[in-house]
């Protein structure tokens, strides 16, 4: 924020040159420190702020002083953009909510993103505290960064030319005590990073509320970064292309009683199938790049590695490109019905099945001309059942959601009907009728058509050419006709195939 006395400023370059080499250590452990933060309308969330640093981190991107810098990193679960208003207050009742009697603070920001992990090894290198106008990657200066409140298209044009995502100040105490942040385009599963500073050095609460939470096409963040632990409990990787996987894990401070202090060293192990023991695998940051499918385990110290234990948690990573072993199905109502409902029925592997990988998605296809060409006919969904689906063959597609490596298809569900109506006036379609899939029959089903009095019309072959509307070389008038055919049900529903009798009618239209 600038509030430099223009008497001071050049003693402060001065100073400043001096402070970026004496805080680099600071700048990287406190980045690596960084806390979780989201936004979830369901929950007024605020954090407190830092107190007893004015000092801060030197200038930083658009910020000229950083005093009392706090840390924070979002974790992003719906993809989209994503508005937030950052405040900061005096909580004298401690209800973490902004009271009118309560006095604000001045707060100002810078945000870099997206990361893979919140967790930055080197964050002097990986957080840029300057911009660069003509991207040459030299000279990177905050003096070439702008305040949002000015230019509030400059960092989501992306002209800062780094991955500082937003950075904002309040030019003056009169200002308002509102400070905006936006990311225009989140992705599920980035993480950003926010220092966000308290230039009046007193005790107070942050709050980042997001203020398009709700609205088309706005993102979310992820709160259960605020659980102790790894985030997630299974990760599904759809094939091998797409490892490494970065997983990561935290464990705060667990206020009494008895108080956990947070864990300031950690340590992964990987399950040992053999001896189902968690062998160590030598990574001790908060964060591991997992190459294989496996039950990861991280456990967090207060001290030191292996020292005074604080938290430990697990996660299964699996490659599900091959979770689908088969896909079978089944009908409920019985052959000649109106409509037809079809289940899918997933068989996965065993791994899916002990490390509750359900999320499966069903898609069904056609062979609307009955040429052996099947089509989409209803997109993928995440349920198993199709409904008021019409007689004739299909198929059903099934994957691990959306990953197209582990799509497997049903055999042909040929499923024995008639049609509604048909239209003999010579322009092939529709121009005669017959059963719909009456092939798959172990005894000739038989097919009688009468008219609406009773006459019998025709004896149909129902593997023939079908019943084109004329009786005795005469047109048919348009009417409703009625048939009978015996037939044997279909296995999917009959396994002994009794044989059955049903009667209908059916439309003739010209």
């Amino acid at each position: 924020m600038t509030k430099l006395l223009p008497q001071i400023l050049l003693l402060f370059v001065l100073f400043f040159l001096n402070s970026t080499i004496i805080n680099a250590q600071d700048f990287d452990t406190a980045c690596q420190n960084s806390q979780p933060f989201c936004s979830d309308a369901s929950l007024e969330l605020t954090f407190p702020n830092t107190t007893g640093d004015l000092d801060g981190l030197g200038e930083v991107g658009c910020l000229n002083t950083t005093p009392n810098p706090s840390w924070y990193f979002l974790l992003i679960d719906e993809p989209g953009e994503l508005v937030f208003d950052i405040r900061q207050w005096m909580d004298a009742d401690g209800d973490n909510r902004l009271d009118r009697n309560e006095r604000q603070l001045d707060v100002d920001f810078i945000a870099w993103g997206p990361f893979q992990t919140s967790f930055i090894i080197n964050c002097e290198d990986e957080l840029p505290r300057g911009c660069d106008l003509n991207g040459d990657g030299e000279n990177i200066r905050p003096a070439e960064c702008a305040n949002n409140a000015d230019e509030p298209d400059f960092y989501i044009n992306d002209e800062d030319n780094t991955n500082i995502i937003d950075c904002s100040y309040a030019r003056t105490s009169d200002d308002n005590f509102i400070e905006t942040f936006t990311i225009p385009d989140a992705q599920t599963g980035e993480f950003y990073i926010i220092l966000i500073t308290n230039f009046a050095d007193e005790p107070g609460v942050i709050q980042l509320e997001q203020t398009n939470l709700g609205e088309e096409g706005a993102g979310t963040t992820d709160c259960s970064v605020l659980e102790p632990g790894i985030p997630q409990d299974r990760i599904a990787v759809c094939g091998a292309s797409e490892f490494p996987v970065i997983v990561e894990g935290r464990f705060p401070r667990v206020e009494g009683p008895p108080e956990i202090p947070a864990a300031v060293a950690f340590e992964w192990f990987v399950l040992n199938p053999v001896t189902g023991n968690f062998d160590p695998t030598g990574v001790e940051t908060p964060f591991y790049s997992v190459s294989a499918s496996g039950t990861y385990q991280l456990r967090g110290y207060s001290d030191v590695v292996g020292g005074n234990e604080v938290g430990r948690d697990e996660v299964v990573v699996l490659d599900i490109s091959a979770s689908v072993i088969s896909v079978g199905y089944t009908i409920e109502e019985e052959s000649f019905s109106v409509s037809y409902t079809l289940t899918a029925e997933v068989l996965s592997t065993p791994e899916a099945e002990a490390g509750g990988f359900t999320d499966f998605e069903y898609r069904l296809d056609r062979d609307v001309n009955m040429d052996g060409n099947f089509v989409e006919y209803r997109d993928f969904q995440s349920s198993p059942v199709f409904e008021g689906v019409p007689a004739g063959d299909y198929r059903i597609v099934a994957r691990y959601a959306n990953c197209s490596d582990s799509e497997r298809t049903s055999v042909d569900i040929m499923i024995l009907g008639y049609p509604r109506y048909f239209t003999p006036n010579g322009d092939s379609f529709h121009d005669t009728w017959n059963l719909i899939n009456p092939e798959d029959q172990p005894i000739p089903a038989l097919v009688y058509i009468f008219d609406r009095h009773g006459k019998l019309l025709k004896q149909l072959n129902p593997t023939g050419p079908g019943w084109d509307g004329t009786y005795n070389g005469n047109l048919m008038p348009s009417s409703q006709y009625w048939f009978r055919v015996e037939f044997n049900e279909q296995a999917d529903r009959d396994p002994d195939r009794s044989r059955k009798v049903f009667a209908g009618s059916f439309s003739l239209i010209r």
